[in-house]
């Protein structure tokens, strides 16, 4: 009878298979990446059947905290959201798939440790490739993650840059001589991080200013 150390060493000298080398074999690791949606990259398999409705929950999440301003935001935002459902997917598959595994005659009978650490290394088994699908989708959604940060912060500081802008113009009119529209000075919103000068809310911008001005003369000089 094999010790355990004999039959963990002959079912790791049986199991070098790199995967699949003929058409066939190919074709069904393609269409297993499609089943579980892990590795395509076609949107329509995102969502797995009878998903439809938790997925389009699971995004509106999403836009509630990253609150999409145009398009391309609202594109970096849907990236995110469907790489991290697809990375849960990943780890459900990957328990899945370790406890259906360790199962198996090749592994039940072995110390826990070991049958993990063989099932682990086994190409066979497919934890290691759907390891690599779950890296890869998480190195996805913090690129996406990262670049959506910098996109929202250079709108943002448009969007302020022109509001104050409109602030100072909108008191130079006020003040000037000869009145002018403030509005005229300033172009399409996307040129200005999505401003679009209202003279209700400059005015309400202008007076809270002016009030926290008066606030902080009072209040520090009490101080």
């Amino acid at each position: 009878m094999s010790t355990p150390a004999q039959t963990a060493a002959s079912i790791a000298n049986s199991k070098l298979s790199t995967g699949p080398s003929s058409d066939s074999g190919k074709q069904t690791v393609s269409a297993n990446a499609l089943n579980h949606g892990l590795a395509s990259s076609n949107p329509a398999h995102v969502a797995l059947p009878g998903e439809e409705a938790a997925l389009a929950i699971h995004l509106e999440s999403y836009r509630k905290a990253y609150a999409p301003a145009n398009q391309p935001e609202e594109d970096l935002v849907r990236t995110i959201a469907e790489s991290y459902w697809r990375l849960a997917r990943a780890h459900k598959l990957e328990n899945a798939l370790f406890r259906h595994v360790l199962q198996q005659d090749d592994y039940k009978d072995l110390d826990p440790t070991l049958a993990q650490s063989l099932a682990w290394s086994d190409k066979d088994t497919g934890l290691q490739r759907i390891a690599l699908y779950g890296q890869r989708i998480q190195r996805t959604a913090e690129k996406t993650a990262a670049a959506l940060k910098i996109m929202q912060q250079e709108r943002k500081a448009a969007y302020n840059q022109a509001k104050e802008e409109a602030m100072y113009l909108t008191q130079l009119a006020q003040a000037s001589a000869n009145p002018f529209d403030a509005a005229l000075h300033f172009g399409a919103p996307h040129l200005h991080g999505g401003f679009v000068y209202s003279t209700d809310e400059i005015k309400l911008a202008l007076l809270r200013v002016a009030r926290l001005e008066e606030a902080r003369a009072r209040f520090n000089r009490a101080a």
